[in-house]
C-alpha cells in the first residue's frame, strides 16, 4: 500500500524522467528499510538499551568505513563534480543530518525505553505532518490523487500496527460472535416453546412444539 501511495504521488506530480527515478529510489529505500527492520528483529529480537546503543554505534562505524569513500571514487572517476564549498547549503545538510540522527536514536532507543506501538504511531504521524508542512510552508496544493495517496500510505502504516496473530484473533472474535448468536437463537426457541406449551395448557389442549 505504501508503494501504491508513492506511485500515486508521482502520478499527481505528472510522470517524467525525474519523478520515475524518484519513485524507484523511494521504493528501493522502503524495501531496504523493511529488510533492515526484519533482519534486526530476527537476529536481535527485543534488544535492551545497551544492545541498541551498541548496534547503532557499530552501524554508524561501518557506514563511515564503507560509504564515505563512495563520493571520493565518483569524483575521481569524473562521474560527479563537487561544487565549491561556499555554494554548498551547509545549513540544510547539517539540519537534515541532525534530524536523521535524532530520528534513528529516538526510534531504536525509544522502542526499548517506551512502547513499540508509541514509536509506530509517531512514525505514522510523520506522513500527515510532512504533508501539513508542505501545505503551510511551500503552499503545495493537495489534489484528490495526492490526498488519496497520503491516506493509503497512512493506512499501510496502520496495518503494520496490528499484532502478529491478528488473523487468529479476528477468527476467534468472529467465531465467538457466531457462537453467541447461536446461543441467543437457541434461547429464543426455548422461550417460544415454553410460551406455546403454557398457552396450550391454558386452553385445555396439548401441543408438541417442533424443535
Amino acid at each position: 500500500m505504501a508503494i501504491t501511495g508513492i506511485v500515486m504521488m508521482a502520478y499527481a506530480d505528472g510522470f517524467h524522467g525525474d519523478s520515475i527515478i524518484g519513485v524507484a529510489y523511494a521504493v528501493g529505500s522502503a524495501s531496504t528499510s523493511a529488510l533492515y527492520k526484519v533482519l534486526f528483529k530476527m537476529f536481535l529480537g527485543s534488544a535492551n538499551f545497551g544492545e541498541a546503543a551498541h548496534f547503532i554505534s557499530t552501524l554508524g562505524f561501518f557506514n563511515l568505513i564503507f560509504i564515505s569513500f563512495t563520493p571520493v571514487i565518483l569524483y575521481f572517476t569524473k562521474v560527479e563534480y563537487w561544487s565549491p564549498f561556499s555554494a554548498v547549503p551547509w545549513g540544510y545538510l547539517c539540519g537534515v543530518a541532525g534530524l536523521w540522527l535524532a530520528f534513528n536514536i529516538l526510534v531504536n532507543v525509544g522502542v526499548v525505553l517506551t512502547y513499540p506501538i508509541l514509536i509506530s504511531i509517531g512514525t505514522v504521524l510523520s506522513v500527515p505532518g510532512n504533508a501539513a508542512v508542505d501545505l503551510l510552508k511551500h503552499e503545495v496544493i493537495f489534489s484528490v490523487v495526492r490526498l488519496g495517496a497520503t491516506i493509503i500510505i497512512c493506512t499501510g502504516f496502520l496495518l503494520m500496527l496490528l499484532p502478529e496473530e491478528w488473523d487468529e484473533i479476528t477468527l476467534r472474535f468472529i467465531n465467538s460472535l457466531k457462537e453467541k448468536k447461536s446461543e441467543d437463537h437457541a434461547e429464543d426457541i426455548t422461550d417460544s416453546s415454553v410460551h406455546t406449551r403454557s398457552r396450550s395448557r391454558a386452553n385445555g389442549t396439548v401441543s408438541i412444539p417442533l424443535a
